[in-house]
């Protein structure tokens, strides 16, 4: 399966929903240039929506740890919503649920932001 994804904004919130399965970084440098237009626009929470995503290996965690950590060096927050349960399981496995912010629906996640 290939990869896409949609970048919608509501108020301050940038919304970033991944479809497919994310395995390289090429798939995802359009997105990481408009997010950095984004954090340049003083835009800093961010949830990502993970409900259409298949598959994630190691590129694709270290893809939403890059996220994370450009997001807190700026002053903001990123959430994880709607993770499937085989990607759970990889946050859990990799401790990497112990760092994110993780939600069960994008309505929860944007509660925490507001």
């Amino acid at each position: 399966m290939s990869f896409s994804y949609n970048i919608s904004k509501d108020d301050q919130i940038v919304q970033v929903s991944l479809e497919g399965n994310l395995m390289n970084k090429q798939q995802v440098q359009g997105l990481l240039d408009e997010l950095e237009f984004f954090f340049n626009e003083g835009m800093k929470k961010i949830i990502i929506d993970l409900s259409g995503t298949q598959y994630m290996n190691s590129t694709g965690l270290s893809i939403l740890i890059n996220i994370f950590t450009q997001t807190r060096s700026k002053g903001g927050e990123v959430v994880l919503a709607n993770i499937p349960e085989k990607i759970n399981k990889l946050l859990i496995i990799t401790k990497l649920n112990s760092i994110f912010n993780i939600e069960d629906s994008v309505e929860d996640a944007k509660k925490i932001l507001i």
